[in-house]
């Protein structure tokens, strides 16, 4: 159970990684063909009252953050538990070679330090988040191994 666990960690880096490299190496911005659309949403959503700092640059910013953290969850679920910051480390190099392919061969993208720092968080995040939940269910674990017979809040 535990090799079928991890070889399917390692498949859903695989693809996640995979995702990402198709999306930041297009060739021209993915978000191109829905760009006047989303700004002609944002302008009646504020004329409505919705947050006038919830704009097109936070949308697209929220959106790197979004896509790198299933990798830096990915990546701190198939690494030691004390290493889970390094999905930080490998999300910022990951960053930092996306917008260098981006500033040197593809002349439609536009490479961003706010890019850079968006991806890294969104890696660091996943895969602080995956640490959090692996430590709290360690921790119940633990507990439940030093007292068998004591219900928990949850067993009713």
């Amino acid at each position: 159970m535990e090799r079928r666990l991890r070889r399917a960690e390692w498949l859903g880096l695989a693809i996640v990684f995979a995702v990402i490299l198709l999306i930041v190496l297009w060739p021209t911005p993915v978000d191109r063909p829905y760009d006047s659309a989303l700004r002609h949403t944002l302008v009646h959503l504020h004329a409505d009252g919705f947050p006038r700092w919830i704009d097109y640059d936070f949308v697209e910013t929220s959106a790197n953050v979004i896509m790198f953290a299933p990798l830096g969850a990915l990546i701190a679920s198939v690494a030691m538990p004390r290493l889970w910051w390094s999905s930080g480390v490998l999300g910022l190099t990951l960053s930092l070679a996306v917008e260098f392919t981006q500033a040197e061969f593809l002349p439609q993208r536009f490479a961003s330090a706010s890019d850079l720092a968006a991806n890294t968080s969104g890696a660091l995040l996943g895969g602080a988040v995956f640490a959090l939940v692996r430590f709290a269910r360690g921790g119940r674990r633990a507990q439940d191994q030093r007292h068998p017979h004591t219900p928990r809040p949850s067993d009713g």
